[in-house]
């Protein structure tokens, strides 16, 4: 149950203790912040740049935060930002939660859309991540989200995509979701989410440590303009030691032509568990091994594909993915320290903004091979026929 509480830092307090549903809205905006991690220093940050931001916010738009950090004297809350009154503590929880729970995530945006109801929604998802791979002691994948809380009793402290498109399926349909979160914008990511969302908007790579210059994307956020979040964002980087940012946007309805066109062309060369060299291919690196388990799809497809077919198969790219940025650096910011590969783009011109996992006996380790098994992606592109 969610109870009133006080002020806490430079909040206010409700002005409506018993709050009762709003009048239906043109859009509710929801940022979903699970920072009871490591990254919890950055999220009161990102939160003073929404306040900045507030005066962009449109009399007809909800704007509301789901905020559950580490601070030991805030518990889990909800609040409201306006123009007129600013970022107020709405409800807070009386007691500690996972917020990577998918019950206690379901509650959550269930509340929301209750009490501010409207035409369309928008969410986004700020915590850690590293993309559809389940997690597993073995490489520590978070898939995403990450909750170190005492909340925590069952061990899941991640939430596997599926989980999540579970979750949001049970719920109106979002206009977007945008992953203020690493290594998320990939291929089986988004076919796994495309029927409960219309776009997409995230990065293929690790995210710098502030993520995104809120004040600077709040607009966007607020009129549903996926272009406009991309480009608001890639206008905050390079910053400091923040090299770079990779960024896109996916058009869901898209998908399903890009999955058709991707196994017809991508499958024969893999046909007897044949194992393809990855030298050429644009790597996204994780932190948790040597390896990388996402490579650029673009990238991947340009290797591999004949001129005339790559051409034809780009007309689908184009199609689903309509934006992708490149810092000026041609870099993303990375943990140097933990990556075997410089952080860079090798060819911009085959970038595409978007991860694809392809199979590689060296993942038989880690399980990715067998997992890849059970997404969307796989079995809509037939990677069945090839023994992998």
């Amino acid at each position: 149950m969610l109870l009133v509480a006080g002020c806490h830092d430079s909040f206010e307090l409700p002005v409506d203790p018993t709050p009762q549903p709003r009048a239906v809205a043109e859009r509710t905006v929801i940022v979903y912040m699970a920072g009871d991690n490591s990254l919890s220093h950055f999220a009161l940050n990102d939160t003073i740049e929404m306040r900045k931001g507030k005066d962009l916010i449109p009399e007809d738009v909800n704007f509301i935060i789901f905020l559950d950090d580490k601070e030991k004297n805030r518990k889990p809350a909800i609040y409201e930002l306006s123009r007129k009154k600013g970022m107020q503590l709405w409800q807070e929880y009386g007691e500690e939660q996972c917020s990577t729970d998918p019950d206690a995530m379901l509650g959550t945006l269930r509340v929301i859309e209750h009490y501010f109801p409207a035409r369309h929604y928008g969410i986004t998802f700020w915590s850690h991540a590293t993309g559809w791979a389940p997690e597993r002691k073995s490489s520590r994948m978070k898939t995403f989200g990450r909750d170190d809380s005492q909340a925590n009793t069952s061990g899941k402290f991640e939430m596997e995509i599926p989980v999540l498109r579970d979750v949001l399926a049970k719920l109106p349909k979002f206009d977007y979701i945008f992953f203020d979160a690493c290594f998320m914008q990939s291929i089986e990511v988004a076919y796994e989410l495309r029927n409960v969302t219309d776009w997409i908007i995230g990065s293929p790579a690790e995210i710098p440590g502030p993520g995104a210059p809120y004040q600077k994307i709040i607009e966007a956020l607020c009129k549903g303009d996926q272009y406009g979040i991309v480009q608001g964002y890639d206008s905050g980087y390079p910053d400091g030691i923040y090299t770079g940012v990779l960024l896109s946007c996916i058009d869901c309805s898209k998908l399903e032509e890009l999955a058709t066109v991707t196994g017809q062309m991508l499958t024969p060369f893999y046909m007897e568990r044949t194992e393809q060299s990855t030298s050429g291919f644009q790597i996204y690196c994780s932190d948790v091994s040597k390896y990388t388990y996402c490579f650029d799809m673009r990238t991947t497809m340009c290797q591999l594909l004949s001129e005339e077919d790559y051409a034809t198969w780009m007309e689908a790219f184009d199609q689903a993915v309509p934006l992708h940025t490149l810092s000026s650096t041609n870099q993303w910011y990375a943990r140097t320290i933990s990556y075997p590969y410089e952080a860079r783009i090798w060819n911009p011109e085959c970038y595409g903004g978007v991860s694809m996992f392809v199979p590689l006996n060296a993942y038989n380790t880690y399980g990715w091979n067998e997992d890849f098994r059970t997404t969307s992606w796989y079995k809509a592109t037939g990677w069945a026929a090839t023994g992998w």
